[in-house]
């Protein structure tokens, strides 16, 4: 009996073990906001049809090579900077086009996408720059330098994925998974602000295929993707536009 009194009272005056300690708390994210699929359709267009998405492309093209008004230059999407208005081909021909592409949909779900993923790259644009979670939403977009947007590729891959399967075509023309969707002067930003927060849309998309003989002893052949685009809705149409190229640097 005393010995098991002793027993009992050692396991009652025995020290408890320290708590195992916890290690650093995960960071959970949020479900992403539902968003209704766009409506999509592709239709085959021959190259020498002349519908107006051709015909817009041929002014533009014309006014790189002289042959036409310079005024085209002002097609492009957002308008003519001083760079674009210096460019000159010595020639240009359409050569193939691809399926045109009309997209149906919801501003407040273009919205919440384009939240989402500038929600994100700030988010990691802090991280990169020493900041806290803090820090993320002060972030402007005029902060954005070419490498920095390289670098924001990879943590926004998963949103841009989103965006380009639910909405494909104004994924495409927003460039959401490429680095110049973070430039600044992107002119889907101001399109976006212009068609308001909600209501519908649709942006049309044809792309053509040019060909130009460069070089003054041996030839060389280039070719190179020219984009005719429409965005419209309620309070916003910018009727046929070019959309500029998606290198950072290019106007």
């Amino acid at each position: 009996m005393a010995v098991a009194h002793l027993l009992a009272l050692s396991l009652l005056t025995a020290p408890k073990a320290a708590p195992a300690k916890a290690g650093p708390a995960k960071e959970t994210k949020a479900p992403p906001t539902a968003v209704a699929p766009a409506r999509v359709t592709d239709t085959e267009v021959a190259v020498d049809t002349q519908d107006d998405a051709r015909k817009a492309a041929q002014a533009y093209l014309d006014a790189l090579t002289g042959k036409g008004a310079e005024t085209s230059r002002d097609l492009l999407l957002g308008g003519a900077t001083l760079t674009a208005r210096m460019v000159t081909l010595a020639n240009a021909k359409v050569v193939a086009r691809e399926k045109h592409r009309h997209e149906e949909g919801q501003l407040g779900d273009l919205n919440t996408l384009v939240n989402e993923l500038d929600k994100e790259g700030r988010a990691a644009l802090a991280k990169l720059m020493g900041g806290g979670p803090g820090a993320s939403d002060d972030m402007a977009m005029t902060e954005v330098g070419a490498e920095d947007a390289k670098k924001l590729l990879g943590p926004t891959r998963e949103k841009a994925q989103r965006f380009n399967q639910t909405h494909p075509v104004f994924a495409y023309v927003a460039r959401v998974d490429k680095e110049v969707y973070w430039h600044p002067q992107n002119p889907f930003r101001p399109l976006l602000t212009q068609a308001g927060p909600t209501g519908a849309y649709a942006i049309d998309l044809d792309l053509f295929w040019v060909e130009t003989v460069e070089g003054l002893g041996e030839k060389t052949t280039r070719k190179w993707p020219l984009r005719i685009v429409r965005f419209r809705s309620a309070k916003a149409d910018t009727n046929l536009r070019v959309l500029p190229a998606s290198d950072w640097n290019a106007e």
